[in-house]
């Protein structure tokens, strides 16, 4: 089936729309394929892990899991529970677009991650109507740009010995902190919400991460003062008749 003028153009916002993204994802990318490559990792590997596999975090959780000799029903498991929030994206992006195949549905879920999902919200918030195919373009150029990223890097990485003499071990949180900043100055410009709920939801969820943190693991710590941050977002939400 052909496409139309307007669902390319749609489909090429959408790819404008991720620049930001990209460029984060050659970054992250680039540390990633770095330490697969440091670890021995082969290209195929690396290009089955980034491409299919496609899960960021779990991405890293697996290398070092791996390299460490962790059992395969633990390695399972923590990308389990760190990946978990995606199902919940997936079904959440699939409504806001219900009209579409099941076809796109399926690519559309598959291809979501926290990035595309935090642009969505923003244009969501800022009152933007979007199409299928603009969310496919989002999703796709990310996509791309993530996994050739992890392959062409880990050609490189073969030649380091030591990724984390380079930094390259805090990217991932590096990106997710630049994401955090961003998401949250976008929502105090946003006319819309309180500034006040704003800086409360941001306030409980780091005072839970850092209390978190004396008794927990610092994944397990975030999962939770991400769950119950968002509880807690719920609850002004209603006092607030929304």
């Amino acid at each position: 089936m052909s496409l139309s003028q307007q669902q390319l153009n749609d489909f090429w916002s959408g790819v404008k729309a991720s620049l930001p993204t990209m460029l984060g994802y050659i970054s992250i990318g680039a540390a990633f394929g770095t330490i697969a490559g440091s670890e021995h990792f082969t290209i195929w590997q690396v290009f089955l892990l980034s491409a299919i596999f496609y899960a960021g975090s779990g991405q890293f959780i697996v290398v070092s899991m791996l390299a460490a000799n962790a059992s395969i029903s633990s390695i399972v498991m923590m990308v389990f529970l760190v990946n978990f929030r995606m199902f919940l994206q997936s079904l959440t992006v699939t409504q806001v677009f219900p009209r579409q195949s099941t076809v796109s549905s399926l690519l559309m879920g598959s291809l979501v991650t926290d990035e595309s999902f935090g642009i969505l919200s923003v244009n969501i918030a800022a009152g933007k109507e979007r199409s299928v195919m603009w969310m496919h373009g989002l999703n796709i150029a990310s996509w791309s740009t993530w996994w050739l990223a992890c392959v062409i890097f880990a050609v490189v990485g073969k030649n380091i010995t030591d990724p984390a003499a380079f930094g390259l071990d805090f990217a991932l949180t590096g990106m997710f902190a630049g994401l955090w900043l961003l998401t949250s100055i976008s929502m105090f410009q946003n006319p819309k919400e309180s500034r006040f709920k704003v800086l409360s939801i941001i306030i409980v969820s780091t005072t839970l991460l850092y209390i978190l943190m004396y008794f927990f693991s610092a994944v397990v710590s975030v999962l939770i003062a991400s769950v119950l941050g968002s509880f807690y977002a719920v609850l002004v939400n209603r006092s607030e008749g929304k």
